[in-house]
């Protein structure tokens, strides 16, 4: 079989994410009193001939027993979700550097976060494609007004005085991260955040945020907000270390696709992935003006 007749368009999947506050309290993520929940979010994945995929199931033994389907509707992923999560998702504010591991603010320091981002592992099997590719991704979120409560800089520099409302896109504190094995690079990740613009400032890998606007007062966003509302940054705040991230995709190989269990998983080639979806308690854009939006994940990948 030629190149061209191999390049398979794998799946898209949409993703509907509804961030509801629970109580009133600021939520930028080092705000240790509140936290955001998920709704059953609305959800496809399909493959291309010739490609299936499959989402976790601990009942299976071998990748053949997984449920092989070229559709994964929401109602299946809203089923694997709440069985996983025992039916209370909810992201919390977190950080990471790798997308294993995830930190909160703890009393004093940095400490270990056991929850608050979402796993989506995926399985995949081929007679043909024998690496898979991520070649798209959007964010997206309705843009809405939201009255700040105190004098601050927003991300585009403007002040912005109480009951002032701001247009906000939720979607810009949100971050991607897709996990797979690539050949030459185990457990290989290819991070996404959403490009600069006006009102998003790029994070990337992080730094020092606490020399920003207003000579040393935290930069403007999240940071600036937070001291307007304390009287001070957070501790740490002059040493962020985040995961590297792009802002645009070509292609990004994510998996080579094995033959090791192919005879276990009914098919030539087979690989997993592991989609993890956070709120980056960092990011300028990461207060409570995104409770109560709707986030729009997207992503196409391709089998070659």
């Amino acid at each position: 079989m030629n190149k061209i007749a191999r390049k398979l368009v794998l799946s898209v999947l949409t993703v509907v994410l509804t961030v509801i506050a629970l109580g009133t309290t600021t939520f930028a993520w080092f705000t240790l009193t509140n936290t955001s929940v998920v709704q059953p979010f609305q959800a496809q994945i399909v493959s291309d001939t010739g490609i299936e995929i499959a989402l976790d199931n601990p009942l299976a033994t071998i990748p053949s027993e997984l449920n092989w389907v070229t559709t994964l509707t929401t109602t299946a992923l809203n089923d694997y979700i709440s069985s996983t999560y025992s039916g209370n998702f909810k992201f919390n504010h977190v950080t990471t550097a790798n997308a294993v591991t995830f930190e909160t603010l703890g009393v004093s320091s940095m400490t270990p976060a056991t929850g608050g981002w979402l796993e989506i592992p995926l399985h995949f099997r081929s007679n043909t494609a024998e690496q898979i590719q991520w070649s798209a991704v959007t964010l997206t979120s309705t843009a809405a007004n939201w009255p700040t409560d105190v004098t601050f800089t927003y991300v585009d520099n403007v002040v912005y005085n109480p009951a002032q409302p701001i247009s906000i896109d939720a979607s810009n504190a949100m971050r991607i991260a897709i996990i797979g094995d690539l050949d030459l690079q185990p457990g290989n990740v290819v991070a996404y955040e959403k490009p600069a613009t006006a009102t998003n400032i790029v994070l990337g890998t992080g730094g020092d945020l606490s020399d920003g606007v207003g000579a040393g007062l935290g930069d403007a966003g999240a940071m600036n907000y937070y001291y307007r509302k304390n009287n001070t940054l957070p501790f740490g705040a002059d040493t962020v270390v985040t995961l590297s991230t792009m802002t645009s995709l070509s292609n990004n190989p994510i998996l080579d696709m094995g033959d090791g269990v192919a005879a276990e998983a009914g098919a030539a080639y087979y690989g997993q992935i592991m989609i993890r979806i956070w709120l980056e308690g960092w990011d300028a854009n990461s207060f409570n003006s995104v409770l109560n939006r709707v986030i729009n994940a997207s992503f196409t990948f391709i089998g070659v």
